[in-house]
């Protein structure tokens, strides 16, 4: 870990962890000790049932927020359908419709995706739709992730949330129910890493194709020009997908 040098969330000592993102922070409130793990931290985690017991009944600890997501590959389920969803009561939780909200271009729907939001955090739940594959760098892809978000307000979050995702997304609304269980974290990580990897590869020959193109001709050679220009280690944004797909070789399975 390294120590981040100041506090986080109203504790006094913060540190982040080398691999995954993941925060700790202690010091101040009432004693107490906080844990973040985001997607490319759970993605770490190989046994799930030791470690939610761990944290239960070793450090007596619970869930002050919790984020599950489902990704929708093909665009079947896409951001137009949740808001139709919407607007016919798919989302209605005691007889009334959450608020929502909306981010991104959504007059001349643009290249960098649109977001739609139903319930708010200050009520300790909401769901977030969002074009996943635009947000990654890719146009024309059709991925669709939705994301429900619960916070320990007025309720309590079951530790199973961490053994069986799929059943509390899928129960979040009422329309929910169409969310598989069968979801595969290895073909998130890889269409991630695709996406990335080849907006890299655009980016890269916008900004120095023609310079590679000119140093081809003066150095004579495809492997002198990649001796001069490579450089150790792997782009920020492929960090993470390339370490994990390594660990876990060609495999689809969770």
């Amino acid at each position: 870990m390294t120590d981040q040098e100041r506090g986080l969330h109203g504790w006094n000592h913060s540190f982040r962890f080398d691999y995954g993102c993941v925060l700790f922070a202690y010091g101040g409130q009432r004693n107490t000790a906080f844990l973040s793990l985001p997607g490319e931290g759970c993605s770490l985690i190989l046994d799930w049932p030791s470690f939610a017991a761990f944290l239960r009944d070793d450090l007596k600890a619970h869930i002050t927020r919790w984020d599950g997501a489902v990704d929708d590959f093909s665009g079947v389920y896409s951001i137009e359908r949740a808001v139709d969803l919407y607007k016919t009561g798919g989302f209605k939780q005691g007889g009334r419709n959450p608020n929502p909200k909306q981010h991104g271009n959504w007059i001349t729907p643009d290249s960098l995706g649109r977001t739609f939001e139903v319930g708010s955090r200050r009520n300790g739940k909401l769901i977030r739709i969002y074009e996943k594959g635009k947000q990654l760098g890719d146009p024309s892809n059709l991925w669709v992730r939705w994301e429900v978000e619960l916070h320990a307000k007025d309720r309590s979050i079951p530790w199973d949330v961490l053994l069986y995702p799929g059943d509390y997304v899928a129960g979040s609304y009422p329309y929910m129910s169409w969310v598989s269980q069968q979801a595969s974290r290895i073909r998130t990580i890889k269409a991630q890493d695709s996406i990335s990897y080849e907006r890299l590869k655009r980016v890269a020959s916008t900004g120095y194709g023609q310079l590679i193109n000119t140093m081809m001709q003066r150095e004579g050679s495809a492997e002198r020009v990649v001796d001069l220009l490579r450089r150790q280690g792997v782009p920020r944004r492929l960090a993470f997908t390339n370490d994990y797909l390594k660990t876990q070789g060609n495999s689809d399975e969770f």
